[in-house]
């Protein structure tokens, strides 16, 4: 099973993204905070999976997760991201 997991530092403009497969570290994307939404759909869809975490201050990842979730609506039409806040 693949998953994206990414610990969201507010106040670092550069994002470190991993995805996992089976527990097992296999890649390591950076993106800025700009571009996080668009980063993680374009992760999406080349390991094919919809698992997401994000780790980090809750409230400020509350508000990382709506505009991911705007974003995916704006591209996709629908919400299809399984989006985790830890």
């Amino acid at each position: 099973m693949k998953k994206i997991i990414s610990f969201i530092k507010p106040f670092t403009y550069t994002q470190n993204i991993f995805i996992y497969e089976n527990g097992n570290k296999i890649d390591v994307v950076s993106t800025d905070l700009d571009n996080l939404s668009n980063t993680l759909f374009e992760l999406v869809d080349k390991y094919e999976t919809n698992d997401i975490e994000l780790l980090g201050n809750l409230k400020f990842l509350k508000g990382v997760k709506e505009k991911i979730e705007v974003a995916e609506m704006t591209k996709y039409n629908e919400n299809k991201l399984n989006i985790n806040l830890m």
